[in-house]
């Protein structure tokens, strides 16, 4: 993969029943040019199978032991991150279709 826009950063942890509406609402956005970082606090639940259900190049999973400090996952996010722009999306949320297309037009009109 070359070199994304934009670095999607999604920490989890046993969040497996939102993860899938959450990684969907990235992968259906209008403007494609991002990867996907998710970083799972060793789930219990059934994460990794959600994960893996997804047969996409742009996600990657990655695992950490975060100790309840959501900080940590989202800079081991930062620190593999491909992309000079860099966003965060809870694995509880999801976004409308349009959120990076608006963003990158803002950014490339500056």
């Amino acid at each position: 993969m070359t070199k994304p826009f934009f670095t999607v950063v999604i920490p989890t942890y046993n969040h497996a029943g939102f993860l899938k509406r959450s990684v969907e609402s990235v992968l259906n956005q209008s403007f494609q040019d991002f990867e996907i970082l998710v970083i799972d606090n060793y789930s219990t639940d059934n994460t990794d199978e959600v994960i893996s259900s997804f047969k996409d190049s742009k996600i990657s999973l990655y695992k950490i032991e975060n100790k309840g400090v959501i900080g940590a996952s989202r800079n081991l996010g930062i620190q593999n991150a491909k992309a000079d722009w860099i966003s965060f999306l809870d694995s509880d949320d999801f976004w409308y279709p349009s959120k990076l297309k608006t963003i990158h037009k803002k950014l490339s009109s500056g």
